[in-house]
């Protein structure tokens, strides 16, 4: 929320001295809830000057809109819960004193059609005139609930329905939940559609306060999801590892968030934890020391010539329990069209579990596997496929909370 045009430009350039291949502005950037324009005083001379500025640093720019949610503002654009048309869309009534938080408000039903046309009009002019390359949506863009009897919807029973605040928004639930909530998805499945047709290398993040919208039907429509709001390497890792049974890790995104890292090895399992989809630095890289940023430069320049290609393609193995942060966990991905892959390994908190060998699986049990630790962690070497589906792939790690990355290249060709 504190963002502005100067810190903007200065992580930018952060951006593309580390490698990383977008800017992302998050909440903040806007003059009010539901007025979808910047701040003044934050961005005096616009958004568009801080996309440009990324795409001459060969970066894309995205940026966060919580494009169904309505406030109080009154200037031009505002979307405004007293204005009487926009009173007709919200899911429930307002009193007159009521306020928005600070980027949540009254959320307006979408499946209302002329609630769904604004909203239409206004990412059009959003994407268009702040010169998009990715627009992320957040909040309850799909209601819940609604307590208005003169929507498409089914009516409420205001006898059995609830008014929930959660996330700094309230949302009503109610007999007539699954029948809001059906008319606004074909509302927003219609308004991402057509901004796919009139701008086709948007890209799409998906982001519903922690993943309430991580769906096959959101799937079809977006790029990427934001998989949870808790952005420790723990949460991270139990995040891919939950989705990842469903869902191409490819389309995973996980936020790396400033994290206690005492040591250079905490370091990179702070990074490596949301490495394993789509990974998004979510922290003011600058405050790294020199030691830091180097490893995180070498770090994402791996990530994206050996590591993305295998989490486009490879097939992805889950090679241990769910992670508990306190004993070893792991994820194996295999290209066996390509004869490579990695594996992910993690140590956990535990002082004397140095070493961990972690079972693989899609291998040939008769063909020869070279293993690489990219760390130097261990003596790199050749073993037959039967070893390592059996006795598994050695690990040992010297300090808890540290990773190595393990490379695997078939030598030779595939036996069958």
């Amino acid at each position: 929320m504190q963002v502005d045009e100067t810190l903007a430009l200065h992580m930018i350039a952060e951006s593309k001295a580390l490698g990383l291949e977008m800017f992302h502005l998050d909440a903040g950037w806007f003059r009010g809830v539901g007025d979808w324009y910047p701040d003044p005083v934050k961005f005096p001379h616009g958004l568009a000057v801080i996309a440009d500025a990324a795409h001459r640093s060969g970066l894309r720019f995205g940026m966060w809109v919580d494009w169904t949610q309505a406030g109080i503002d009154t200037q031009p654009g505002a979307l405004n819960v007293h204005d009487p048309v926009v009173s007709k869309w919200l899911i429930s009534d307002v009193a007159p004193d009521w306020k928005p938080e600070a980027f949540k408000g009254r959320t307006i039903d979408i499946g209302v059609p002329q609630a769904r046309d604004y909203a239409a009009k206004e990412l059009k002019r959003i994407v268009e005139d702040y010169h998009l390359d990715m627009l992320e949506h957040d909040g309850y863009l799909v209601a819940k609930g609604c307590m208005q009897n003169d929507h498409p919807h089914a009516p409420l029973d205001r006898t059995t329905m609830k008014v929930i605040h959660d996330w700094g928004a309230e949302s009503v639930i109610g007999n007539n939940s699954t029948d809001v909530s059906y008319h606004a998805v074909r509302s927003y499945y219609s308004i991402y559609e057509q901004l796919r047709r009139e701008h086709p290398g948007l890209i799409f993040e998906i982001c519903n306060d922690g993943g309430r919208m991580v769906d096959f039907g959101s799937a079809a429509h977006g790029d990427y999801f934001s998989i949870t709001d808790t952005y420790d390497p723990l949460s991270n890792r139990r995040a891919l590892y939950d989705t990842s049974f469903m869902l191409p890790p490819a389309m995973l995104e996980s936020y790396v968030e400033k994290w206690p890292t005492p040591r250079l090895e905490n370091f990179l399992y702070m990074l490596r934890s949301g490495m394993m989809g789509w990974i998004t630095v979510m922290q003011d890289t600058s405050a790294w020391s020199p030691q830091q940023h180097e490893a995180a430069r070498q770090a994402i320049t791996l990530y994206k010539q050996q590591l993305r290609p295998l989490i486009r393609d490879a097939h992805l193995y889950h090679v241990s329990p769910r992670p508990d942060g306190i004993h070893w966990d792991g994820m194996e991905y295999w290209d066996p069209a390509r004869g490579k892959g990695v594996v992910f390994a993690f140590r956990g908190s535990i002082a004397d579990e140095s070493d961990h060998s972690f079972v693989l699986s899609g291998l040939e049990p008769g063909g020869r596997y070279r293993m690489h630790y990219q760390d130097g962690t261990s003596t790199d070497r050749t073993v037959p496929g039967r070893d390592l589906s059996n006795a598994g792939l050695p690990v040992h790690l010297a300090y808890p909370l540290s990773s190595e990355l393990i490379f695997i290249d078939r030598e030779g060709p595939s036996p069958q």
